[in-house]
């Protein structure tokens, strides 16, 4: 048993470390708090499942089988330079340019879609699938669940003038 604890030692330690940090969001104002204490929350859930992966446990071993969690290779080759530099700049930049021109919920789903098809050769259908759950949940987390205006971009100063 402490052998399969120690295995999950990470995700313990991080599991302590945002306890902590639910602790610490619960001091702050009803309005402050509502982002920090949601991640905190959904980071805990997410860290619980891990510590039933790593420790080996029944429940663990049927995560793993469902989200069918596969065995990283012994030595993973790194990637051409043209894709390193493409992930490192590229996709940064892009995602900054149209933040800016754009707003966040556009740049949020083009970057989605097109590092799904580029980059990681999903189908078209499948990468736009995934782009509008994504955004519409960043949506509905930051614009409707927490009634915070996300960034609408230059563009549309510009076009409501």
């Amino acid at each position: 048993m402490v052998d399969k604890l120690f295995r999950a030692r990470v995700p313990l330690l991080l599991l302590l470390g945002m306890a902590a940090f639910l602790v610490i969001s619960y001091g702050y104002g009803p309005e402050e708090r509502a982002l920090p204490v949601l991640v905190a929350w959904v980071t805990m859930a997410f860290l619980a499942l891990e510590v039933l992966v790593q420790a080996e446990t029944p429940l663990g071993r049927r995560i793993e089988i469902i989200l069918q969690v596969s065995k990283a290779d012994p030595a993973p080759q790194p990637p051409p330079i043209g894709r390193a530099l493409r992930y490192a700049v590229g996709w940064l930049g892009l995602v900054v340019v149209l933040t800016v021109l754009v707003g966040v919920l556009p740049a949020v789903f083009v970057y989605i879609a097109l590092s799904l098809k580029l980059d990681g050769g999903k189908p078209l259908l499948v990468s736009l699938a995934t782009a509008v759950a994504v955004t519409a949940f960043a949506w509905l987390l930051f614009e409707w669940g927490l009634s915070y205006d996300l960034y609408r971009g230059m563009l549309i100063d510009l076009v409501s003038a």
